[in-house]
């Protein structure tokens, strides 16, 4: 086959069409994902910033949203063992107490969910990632006596439950 002069400027821009095409694709993949978000810029800040969402599909945002979560989780764990550690007062060391129980909780809920969307068990990975999300609550309803909870924790939970936020929704997409 071949391309005349006169036909070849139209398959240029046709390609570039399509090129922009998919890109404004992938773009509004991310921006579908958020809008259903409770935190937007969050949300579209997290998934655009992680060097995988670039040509990514539905699934492999699922998969950052998951690796964040996991993440996130153990780094919120490390924190309440290092205030934990710190801590002199009996009360507070009771509730960081609760709270590494609820992040472990968390962790092994997460765990799940690399094996449950292989496998496209959303239901599964629907109970598990609702169930991660409940623990960064629990943590925080540790504190709902004074001593109040420490800014830093408060912040940290905030975080994780809007990571798990985004698996939830990426989770009702696939399910279609």
């Amino acid at each position: 086959m071949t391309l005349s002069h006169s036909s070849a400027p139209f398959l240029i821009v046709s390609l570039l069409l399509i090129s922009v095409t998919l890109t404004s694709v992938k773009a509004d993949l991310i921006n579908d994902i958020c809008s259903k978000t409770q935190e937007n810029d969050v949300c579209l800040s997290v998934l655009r910033e992680d060097p995988r969402s670039k040509d990514s599909n539905l699934k492999d945002l699922m998969t950052i949203a998951i690796d964040l979560s996991q993440n996130n989780t153990q780094y919120v764990r490390n924190l309440v063992a290092m205030l934990f550690n710190k801590e002199t007062n009996s009360t507070l060391k009771t509730r960081y107490s609760l709270c590494w129980e609820n992040y472990n909780d968390a962790i092994a809920n997460l765990g799940y969910l690399p094996d449950l969307l292989k496998s496209k068990d959303y239901e599964g990975l629907n109970m598990h990632a609702s169930a991660a999300l409940s623990e960064p609550s629990k943590c925080d309803d540790n504190f709902s006596e004074l001593p109040v909870e420490p800014a830093q924790l408060k912040v940290a939970n905030e975080n994780l439950r809007e990571l798990i936020d985004i698996i939830l929704v990426i989770n009702k997409l696939l399910k279609g």
